[in-house]
């Protein structure tokens, strides 16, 4: 009987921490008006705001004077060091405001034991100021860093858990880059960062990337767009200067990751 009751505990914890790896929010909002809010990750190669809004002009749906991207990012910015200011941010510009604010936190803020505490008690505080202010928080899940595959299931867990405590909604921007490094490891979705030059000049590289090249950028705004519009970006005629059928596989990534992530 302790034996059966000690499995029924056990079974009843894995049930709960399986659930917690499902995306309780699903998308139903096509916003107007959006807010990034990050770091460099959101902001290298122009901004993932611009290229979503490209994608946006190009499937027809951007109205100027109704439709509004912006983006706020600190680089190696933590989701607290977005804290101050926030509400001020919520109601601008002119006290126009928002329909939404995605909040993409530090590369391994969600990932590890020692910062994620840190990144679910900010986020529960920015959340909270969104709504004060009817703006809808949306998280930005981030990716692996190159060659750490491993990363993944624990940023999912991490993004999850917080989110859907909060009833938040998730894009899987990190599992599109996992099922593009999987599906087409020709396609380069990092950049190298430079560390330094050595005593004859030259250049040294960062060990780990992380920051997304354009491709990177580009798969994470056709996650975007199809988690705002819950359609397909394949077919949409703006490849960010990607060779065409490059552009189409990361379209088409992006939409499985959607479908499986969302189902």
């Amino acid at each position: 009987m302790k034996k059966l009751v000690l499995l029924i505990v056990l079974w009843a914890g894995f049930s709960t921490a399986y659930a917690e790896l499902q995306p309780k929010v699903k998308p139903t909002l096509q916003p107007q008006k959006v807010l990034f809010v990050g770091n460099s990750f959101s902001y290298y190669n122009n901004g993932v705001q611009n290229h979503v809004i490209s994608l946006i002009k190009s499937a027809g749906k951007w109205t100027q004077g109704e439709n509004r991207y912006r983006l706020k990012t600190l680089s190696g910015g933590k989701l607290y060091e977005h804290i101050k200011g926030f509400s001020y941010l919520m109601d601008q510009p002119q006290g126009k405001g928002w329909d939404i604010v995605v909040l993409q936190g530090h590369s391994n803020e969600a990932a590890t034991k020692k910062r994620y505490p840190a990144f679910d008690e900010a986020a529960k505080i920015l959340v909270k100021k969104a709504r004060e202010h009817k703006v809808e928080p949306v998280f930005f899940m981030t990716w692996p860093y190159k060659g750490e595959p491993k990363m993944t299931a624990k940023i999912r867990q991490g993004y999850l858990k917080t989110a859907n405590q909060l009833n938040a909604l998730v894009v899987p921007v990190g599992l599109a880059f996992a099922k593009a490094n999987q599906t087409l490891p020709q396609l380069e979705l990092y950049h190298a960062d430079v560390e330094g030059f050595d005593d004859k000049g030259e250049v040294q590289y960062h060990p780990v990337e992380k920051h997304p090249s354009m491709a990177g950028t580009y798969l994470a705004a056709c996650m975007f767009y199809a988690a705002f519009y819950q359609q397909s970006p394949a077919g949409l005629t703006y490849t960010a200067k990607l060779p065409v059928e490059t552009a189409r596989e990361l379209q088409d990534v992006a939409w499985q990751t959607y479908q499986e992530f969302y189902k």
